[in-house]
């Protein structure tokens, strides 16, 4: 029988997930869930848009299989939960959910109707997992590309979204706070501009103040002025003239121009055009072109930018990829090298005064979202007060004169407002499950890396750079470069261990020219939130008591005389014996990393959660290629190998 997932991947998906619908009292709520799957806490809101307390969850959408399949179902969780397919309860159960499964369920090929209910304890606490077995394979999760639903998302999500990253509630403050738990965006700042003369020239400052959208389309930043007037033109010049007498730092001398052919290099192999397009490179909706650095930075900010570029901007968009000083100066030298050399017609802004720049940064308050510059916000409504106006009729979205102007679609548009009739209190309610799936979304993490049935944007930009390693000499002689996937990362490692890798204090695959970056200010919530959408409670690896006669049984089993894992993982300080071509990831780091769970399911099958894995696969059907050792159980023998491997890792 062919791996399941990869016959579900065969099948044309309308769209891979399920329409989950929330109750609580007499309040409804209805999203998009990848997975019938949630954690949520006592005394924590199951939705932003649902009070905390007792809640009832329903999902349907499609079952859909690429072939017949005898499936055991069952759950894991706290509550009451029932799964239905094709009109036909198949099982249900109470309480402590996970000590039974279904009969045995025979599913022809194709789309089946399905409905999993799920009820949460009085206390409006709730964990719920949705599983199933077949002879092939071992329990598991089910994963995403199995699921289908043709039905919309609700559009105020988007626009609670929009409203929280571009940050209107730093103008129209709440008048009682958002109470402790207030969303993940309604947290973050803007950047902090207190040394913008140091850093950024002024030219470019005008032109970014004029039209932010034009020059980085995806920003959140509103157009203030007008520049279609000779008035809008003079207060960009103006605004610009008065941002760069702030300055904190000299400015440190360019890099030297004859890095820049490293720089290239390094742009290539860290796989920048993930997220931008080179310099003089064709622009995307997709990515950020690069063609304006030299008219931003001032030649030696740039490198103290690319080390750091969280400084001034907590939350920025760009990682942190921990450079060397010759890395940042030689991709800066690159960078002003080519961005120099694009040619266009700069926009011409009459010459600026500063005082009158100071002075209008108070007027347009400024402060609101740059902390540290002028701010009176006296005259401008509450929260409270603009969610009691039709947004269609009054405020930012009418583009009216003397009022921000930001580019949003008439998708995005229609969804604020839409947005705006289900009140602010959702904004003060932070899901981490649902913010880690807009986070995975506004950092590009799919640049990258694959998830789900996304491919990595990575996969179809990259030749495009490639003539930036030409000088040179085996390229081509390097250990395998795959990076990982994000499908069940969620599901496959301790939340505490994700936090620390997505905040640069761990890296698992050191020999990666891509290396992960960091995304500090994210790192957090984001893991949690990449658990809890699994529906599993973040947390760390607890202490594992091993067995010696099974950890002995797992050290033969890795070595030569086992399956010969030793050949591509190293284990502590004794590296692997044959990594020519491929690596993996050192023994020491399984206690922290991994969840057995995920390591069982991933040792049965590795091309069933990784289709491109080099890892080969040892069992099938239950049986171990090892028919010697534990009489040729696999999970037996994987169960010592785990046992070995907590023996192994660092704590």
């Amino acid at each position: 029988m062919r791996p399941l997932l990869i016959a579900l991947s065969a099948l044309s998906v309308a769209h891979a997930d399920l329409t989950a619908t929330f109750r609580s009292g007499d309040q409804t709520d209805t999203r998009r869930d990848r997975l019938p799957a949630l954690w949520v806490g006592e005394g924590e809101s199951p939705t932003p848009f649902l009070d905390a307390g007792p809640f009832e969850v329903t999902w349907t959408g499609k079952l859909a299989l690429a072939e017949r399949q005898r499936l055991h179902f069952s759950f894991e969780g706290e509550g009451e939960a029932s799964l239905t397919i094709d009109g036909e309860e198949v099982f249900s159960e109470a309480g402590e959910l996970g000590s039974g499964k279904s009969d045995r369920t025979r599913l022809n090929p194709g789309d089946h109707d399905i409905e999993i209910r799920f009820r949460s304890k009085p206390d409006g606490s709730g964990r719920f997992r949705l599983f199933w077995e077949e002879r092939s394979f071992p329990r598991q999760s089910i994963p995403p590309a199995a699921f289908q639903s043709e039905g919309t998302a609700d559009p105020k999500r988007l626009g609670r979204e929009l409203f929280a990253s571009h940050h209107c509630a730093k103008c129209h403050l709440p008048s009682a706070g958002l109470g402790a738990s207030p969303m993940g965006e309604m947290l973050e700042i803007a950047p902090l501009l207190a040394d913008t003369g140091g850093r950024l020239n002024e030219d470019w400052l005008a032109e970014w103040i004029a039209s932010p959208s034009s020059i980085k389309p995806d920003t959140t930043m509103p157009a203030l002025v007008d520049a279609s007037t000779d008035e809008g033109r003079q207060q960009a010049a103006d605004l610009a003239s008065w941002l760069v007498t702030l300055k904190i730092n000299d400015t440190p001398e360019a890099p030297e121009a004859g890095l820049a052919e490293d720089g290239g290099a390094h742009f290539h192999q860290l796989g920048c055009v993930a997220c931008h397009t080179a310099p003089g490179g064709a622009r995307d909706a997709d990515r950020i072109p690069l063609d304006l650095v030299s008219r931003k930075f001032q030649p030696g900010a740039l490198t103290a930018f690319l080390k750091k570029p969280d400084q001034w901007y907590p939350h920025i968009g760009m990682p942190d990829f921990g450079l060397a000083d010759d890395e940042a100066e030689s991709i800066a030298a690159w960078l002003l090298q080519e961005s120099s050399a694009v040619k266009r017609d700069e926009p011409a802004f009459p010459a600026g005064d500063a005082a009158r720049g100071e002075a209008l940064a108070r007027e347009l308050n400024c402060g609101a979202c740059h902390a540290g510059l002028p701010l009176d916000t006296s005259a401008v409504p509450s929260l409270e007060a603009i969610f009691e106006k039709d947004w269609s009729e009054h405020g930012c979205l009418t583009a009216r004169e003397n009022l921000p102007r930001f580019p949003f679609t008439d998708e995005e548009t229609a969804s604020l407002v839409h947005f705006s009739k289900s009140g602010s209190r959702s904004l003060g309610r932070h899901v981490p499950a649902e913010y880690a799936s807009r986070k995975l979304t506004s950092l590009r993490c799919t640049s990258c890396h694959a998830i789900d049935e996304v491919r990595p944007l990575l996969e179809t930009t990259h030749l495009e750079t490639e003539e930036l390693i030409a000088h040179l000499e085996r390229t081509d002689e390097k250990l395998d470069q795959s990076r990982p996937h994000l499908t069940l990362a969620g599901e496959m490692l301790h939340a505490s261990y994700l936090e620390s890798m997505i905040d640069g204090r761990e890296r698992a695959r050191p020999w990666l020219e891509m290396r992960m970056p960091a995304f500090h200010a994210h790192a957090a919530s984001l893991a949690e939130g990449l658990a809890e959408r699994h529906g599993i409670p973040p947390g760390e690896p607890a202490a594992i008591d091993t067995d010696p006669e099974r950890v002995s049984i797992g050290r033969q089993l890795v070595g030569t005389d086992g399956f010969g894992c030793n050949t591509c993982h190293g284990a502590g300080d004794e590296p692997p014996t044959a990594a020519f071509e491929v690596q993996g990831i050192n023994f020491d780091q399984a206690h922290q990393r991994l969840r057995k769970e995920w390591f069982m399911r991933w040792m049965d099958h590795p091309a069933s959660i990784t289709p491109s894995t080099k890892m080969p696969r040892y069992s099938e059907r239950g049986k171990s290629q090892r028919t010697d050792v534990l009489d040729g159980d696999a999970a037996a023998q994987f169960d010592a190998i785990w046992h070995y491997l907590m023996s192994e890792s660092k704590e």
